[in-house]
């Protein structure tokens, strides 16, 4: 019988582990080679800040004065920097046992 993909030693596994890489090579004995690389390229896409909802500038809070959002207030809210510099407020809003989330610009227009 042919020798089988893993006796081979053709598998090559990676995982990652918080900062670290670790790659290996399994042959029919076991581990054959382990390398671990101690940096990692981290991409961040967005910045979150929490905003206290009394701090938010009032075109933001004034957002829920559209009749569609009528007995919603906001719980969280979060100031949201994209990598690109672009900026909007995360709202996370109630309306008794219901919750949502609304995007908004610094002008209060709702952007989802």
């Amino acid at each position: 019988m042919d020798k089988t993909f893993f006796q081979k030693g053709l598998l090559l596994s990676s995982l990652i582990f918080g900062a670290g890489v670790v790659g290996s090579a399994f042959t029919g004995d076991g581990i054959h080679k382990v390398r671990f690389v101690k940096e990692a390229t981290v991409i961040e896409l967005e910045k979150r800040v929490q905003v206290r909802p009394e701090d938010l500038p009032e075109k933001v809070r004034n957002a829920l004065n559209n009749k569609s959002y009528a007995g919603w207030t906001i719980s969280d809210a979060y100031l949201v920097v994209a990598d690109d510099g672009g900026q909007y407020y995360e709202l996370v809003v109630r309306k008794a046992d219901e919750q949502s989330r609304m995007k908004v610009n610094k002008e209060g227009q709702v952007l989802n």
